[in-house]
């Protein structure tokens, strides 16, 4: 393989994957302030992890870089659910937020009702991009199962509603963990698995598992990196319930347990996401 670190990959790719996402939404979205709204938040800042694990598993599954682009409409579709998710996440009726990513949150800027309509639009346009990508019918197809289970009900939808509902109360850490897997770790989980799918590389236990694992472990760092401004303090986090330093020791178990788990895949260059690790340990 050419490019053997996650930073080095996302370098070479992530400037044309974000044109790719705003000449696409502008083009298809004609009604002025439901594109505008729609990108105020998908050009936030974010890192684009979710579409960068996908394209960086495909590639790691033989796809060649100039090849990549065949695969921007499915990551494309991931980010726009992570993004949906957040704008909803943001809303008086959910978190309350007025920020994100140092940015007015959605609703702060264009109001409640266009944000909700701008997270509905970035949902339904997610499908649409699957559906009408050059893939065959059956990676498509795996694609939408995927990508509505684990971001639906069944999955993120399901960990965002505990989430909301389960705020005055002290979860035990069976079910903080499972709120997170949910509402953190399945979307990115479906990003890896599609990925691999979309490439034609066999998903292996393996690879779910270290798709499981980075994703409970990315909302374990997150909780780290908030303990000491004291906006959680009164929130469900693995800090406040076990502490900061068994917090600590449980990230690097799912960072070393995630390690284990992609040295044993087969067929299938390991460098990406071995060197996507190195994340946790910033």
């Amino acid at each position: 393989m050419e490019i053997k670190k996650f930073s080095d990959f996302c370098d070479q790719v992530l400037p044309d994957f974000n044109k790719f996402l705003d000449n696409k939404l502008k083009t298809e979205i004609k009604q002025a302030t439901l594109r505008d709204a729609m990108l105020y938040s998908l050009d936030a800042g974010g890192k684009r992890v979710r579409p960068m694990l996908f394209l960086a598993v495909a590639y790691s599954s033989s796809i060649k870089l100039d090849k990549l682009s065949q695969f921007y409409d499915i990551a494309g579709a991931i980010e726009l659910v992570h993004t949906y998710s957040l704008i909803h996440d943001d809303l008086p009726e959910m978190d309350d937020s007025d920020y994100r990513r140092g940015k007015l949150s959605n609703h702060k800027q264009f109001g409640v009702g266009p944000a909700v309509l701008a997270g509905d639009g970035l949902l339904t346009q997610a499908f649409y991009w699957i559906a009408k990508s050059n893939l065959s019918t059956d990676k498509r197809m795996a694609a939408v199962r995927i990508l509505a289970h684990n971001a639906g009900p069944m999955g993120m939808v399901a960990g965002q509603m505990t989430d909301i509902t389960m705020e005055n109360k002290v979860l035990t850490e069976d079910e903080l963990t499972t709120l997170h897997r949910e509402k953190t770790a399945d979307l990115i989980t479906a990003a890896v698995t599609t990925g691999a799918f979309c490439a034609g590389h066999e998903l292996s236990k393996n690879l779910v598992q270290y798709a499981n694992d980075i994703g409970l472990a990315f909302q374990l760092k997150d909780d780290l990196n908030d303990a000491d401004d004291g906006e959680d303090s009164n929130k469900n986090t693995f800090p406040n319930l076990i502490g900061k330093e068994a917090t600590e020791a449980k990230l690097k178990d799912l960072v070393k347990d995630a390690l284990n788990a992609v040295l044993k895949e087969n067929e299938f260059d390991k460098n990406l996401l071995v060197s996507f690790l190195d994340y946790f340990k910033e």
